[in-house]
């Protein structure tokens, strides 16, 4: 009954485990943590996954409201999360650069969507759970298997984009 509480998670309303899933600029799943009990805070995850350790300085980290990250960050790693509403309605440099982070992390969102993909991950019997970790590991290793989440520029349509004189800011 402990470990059960341990999983329950008030934002979903059920039992639920978390992880920490890494991606790269091109979809490229990165970085797979340990699974957590639900209950468990985003910045206790990133703390104990030691995936702080990982980063370089110039690194740049994509992250939901949620992640208040700042105080943890190693030195010269930047934290990019979209702006929190101040007022009821966002200001025009808020809403450029929202987008901006949402174009990016859109990738992101569909790599951890390949993994929850996986119906093995939908529900783990009990006599499973200490195995969890593996599955959710492998499912992920899995995903960069499949075929690219970023579909690669083809050569032509390089060449048209640098040679296009239409440029808008």
């Amino acid at each position: 009954m402990a470990q059960q509480s341990q999983t329950f998670s008030h934002y979903k309303q059920r039992n639920t485990f978390k992880g920490l899933v890494g991606v790269s600029p091109n979809g490229a799943v990165t970085f797979v943590s340990d699974l957590y009990p639900g209950s468990v805070s985003d910045k206790e995850i990133v703390l104990h996954s030691k995936v702080l350790q990982q980063f370089e300085p110039g690194d740049l980290i994509l992250a939901n409201k949620g992640f208040l990250l700042h105080d943890v960050m190693p030195q010269g790693v930047s934290v990019n999360i979209p702006p929190f509403l101040s007022r009821k309605q966002c200001t025009k440099p808020q809403v450029i650069e929202t987008t901006r982070i949402a174009r990016a992390r859109i990738h992101v969102e569909r790599a951890i969507q390949r993994i929850k993909l996986y119906k093995i991950l939908d529900f783990v019997p009990t006599y499973y759970r200490g195995k969890a970790n593996k599955m959710f590991q492998l499912c992920a290793c899995l995903t960069n298997l499949q075929n690219p989440v970023i579909k690669d520029v083809d050569l032509n349509t390089q060449q048209r984009l640098h040679s296009s004189k239409d440029f808008t800011q």
